[in-house]
């Protein structure tokens, strides 16, 4: 149905509570990448959220292939969102919807968040909607002029953006912050974790402090709508953009888009 004519209750757990979970999937040529990791997390995030899915995999399969077809995505996102059921005995809310790729600045730049904290925790690892944490840090970024903002834990680490993993260079080799660490296990992290490690690069998962980010050879962000994008500062501390290694990344990246988008 058209999007202004979707409803749900007043009463919905999503509306009230930010109650239910979600996967952003990446649509490349009319085909999603990756999408069986994509429900894998999907199920182990409402699990975590101990909700029923109203919809199974098949089903959702079906309906995200429908929703591509019929808003002839060819290049874009795929959104699915499952919300708690109102009371006991009933189903929740399964929704699908499609929306264009993020404009991504010229020179994009990081703000590190001071108004909110990740939280370290079983439910960091559930891509949940409840997300005032991400908006809130995104919204400071954003009045500093900043692309997107870097969240710390309750130890003052780092563990990733409000809606994507991050990546840096140290000393020739490639760092991420662990998911102990309150990092999400990212489909394009993973994906590009694979890679460099393929290519014999020297790969990491491991705590990150702000001045080890500050430091860095090179700054790039992982996630469904951005892909690999390099990073050109944090909070005016410039690095080298683009850098070599972010630059081969992406490149091996836009090739596994076109080997592994498929239904």
């Amino acid at each position: 149905m058209p999007e202004d004519e979707a409803r749900v209750s007043i009463r919905n757990r999503g509306f009230l509570y930010g109650d239910g979970g979600f996967e952003t999937i990446r649509i490349h040529r009319g085909a999603p990448f990756r999408i069986d990791a994509h429900f894998t997390r999907l199920l182990r995030s409402l699990d975590l959220l101990r909700i029923d899915s109203a919809w199974s995999i098949h089903e959702l399969r079906q309906g995200a292939k429908k929703i591509v077809e019929e808003n002839r995505v060819a290049d874009g996102l795929l959104r699915i969102t499952i919300t708690a059921p109102e009371g006991l005995g009933r189903l929740g809310t399964a929704t699908i919807t499609s929306r264009e790729l993020p404009k991504i600045p010229d020179r994009p730049a990081l703000h590190l968040a001071t108004s909110v904290r990740r939280v370290i925790g079983p439910l960091s690892q559930s891509k949940s909607i409840a997300r005032a944490a991400e908006s809130t840090a995104l919204r400071e970024a954003q009045a500093e002029g900043a692309f997107d903002a870097v969240l710390l834990n309750d130890k003052g680490r780092v563990a990733e953006t409000t809606a994507r993993n991050l990546f840096c260079v140290a000393g020739g080799t490639l760092r991420t912050p662990g998911t102990y660490e309150g990092a999400l296990a990212g489909i394009t992290r993973g994906a590009i974790v694979e890679i460099a490690a393929r290519s014999g690069a020297k790969v990491r998962e491991s705590s990150l402090t702000v001045p080890q980010l500050q430091r860095a050879e090179e700054v790039f962000l992982t996630g469904s709508g951005v892909g690999v994008l390099g990073i050109a500062s944090l909070d005016g501390h410039r690095f080298p953009y683009p850098g070599t290694t972010t630059t081969a990344l992406r490149k091996s990246y836009a090739d596994a888009l076109e080997a592994e988008s498929r239904w």
